[in-house]
């Protein structure tokens, strides 16, 4: 029979395997100990058992209240008819293994959910758990790792999205490119980070963004500004922001005395169709609001804002002209 040193120490060994946290010679003399006897190997068993049933798995949701009424007959084992003592030792084993379970239980409520969504050949948009939007721009990706408990959220995006947070801001969210984070501090704001671009843009719709590297403070933008990071040189700068940079999630345009070749340019990005322009005909200007048009609807309106004539030469339209004074 063991001492109650011995079992103290055969059950710490047991609680230590359990989570993970046993060295390789602790682990050969448990072994040792479980070659001993078969009663001992389903110790360990039953032990093993006891956390593989009280759903600690990551794919699982976890039941605390089942995961300690499979665990509680094992620290205090009711025999009928006979009164338990427990020992200091017995005592403190029963502790670390409550430990561990408390340890288990608190690894699975504070770790993240993690979500990964990969927009290809056309505009994408997620809803994350705390109803904030993504809108992904074409060949892009974000990772997100979302801690409902801690309220926070990190998005790593490469490409472009649009990202709507709720008004009553739950969770506080941040964006990572590489080195470089934005912070939210608004509601509504555009990031554009290609891997292939020096550059990272954040154009802001509305409330107010921090973007910085752990080392630069970095710039503060308000809604209507535009900030870029010059991911070669280092450098921050700030300007006022497109109107129109959400248009590819959202499909509104607003011009204002814009030359037709800008504006010709952003639909074809946008629609993915290619738009040609014949004549000297790039610098008409056009003062006009789309709202969630089709492109045929768009081009119909400049041609005849403008007097020109569209043409298709296989899939791609041409627009053709008088130059414009």
């Amino acid at each position: 029979m063991m001492s109650e040193q011995e079992e103290f120490y055969i059950d710490s060994l047991i609680a230590k395997y359990i989570v993970g946290e046993i060295s390789l010679s602790e682990e050969k003399e448990l072994k040792e100990w479980c070659a001993l006897s078969e009663e001992n190997q389903k110790v360990l068993d039953d032990e093993l058992l006891i956390f593989q049933k009280a759903n600690l798995g990551s794919d699982q949701q976890f039941d605390a209240d089942l995961a300690w009424s499979k665990i509680q007959p094992k620290i205090h084992p009711p025999k009928k008819g006979k009164q338990i003592f427990f020992t200091p030792w017995r005592i403190a084993a029963s502790l670390i293994l409550i430990c561990a379970v408390s340890f288990l239980i608190y690894q699975q409520l504070s770790a993240p959910e993690e979500f990964t969504y990969l927009s290809e050949n056309q505009v994408e948009t997620q809803i994350l758990p705390d109803q904030t939007q993504l809108s992904l721009n074409r060949d892009s990706e974000v990772s997100v790792e979302y801690n409902e408990r801690k309220k926070t959220g990190l998005i790593k995006l490469s490409g472009e999205s649009l990202i709507s947070i709720p008004e009553d801001k739950k969770v506080k969210w941040q964006v990572q490119v590489n080195e470089l984070f934005i912070e939210d501090i608004g509601t509504v704001f555009n990031v554009k980070a290609y891997p292939t671009s020096p550059l990272v843009e954040v154009s802001v719709l509305e409330g107010e963004v921090r973007m910085y590297l752990q080392s630069n403070e970095g710039i503060q933008l308000l809604a209507g500004e535009k900030g870029t990071f010059n991911k070669n040189s280092g450098n921050f700068s700030k300007e006022e922001a497109d109107a129109n940079v959400d248009s590819y999630s959202t499909k509104s345009f607003s011009y204002f005395n814009q030359d037709l070749a800008s504006v010709v340019a952003q639909l074809s990005e946008v629609y993915q169709t290619e738009i040609i322009l014949e004549g000297n005909i790039g610098n008409c200007r056009l003062t006009v609001d789309f709202e969630n048009e089709d492109l045929d609807t768009i081009l119909s309106i400049i041609s005849e804002t403008l007097n020109l004539d569209i043409t298709r030469n296989g899939s791609d339209i041409v627009l053709s002209g008088a130059a414009c004074n």
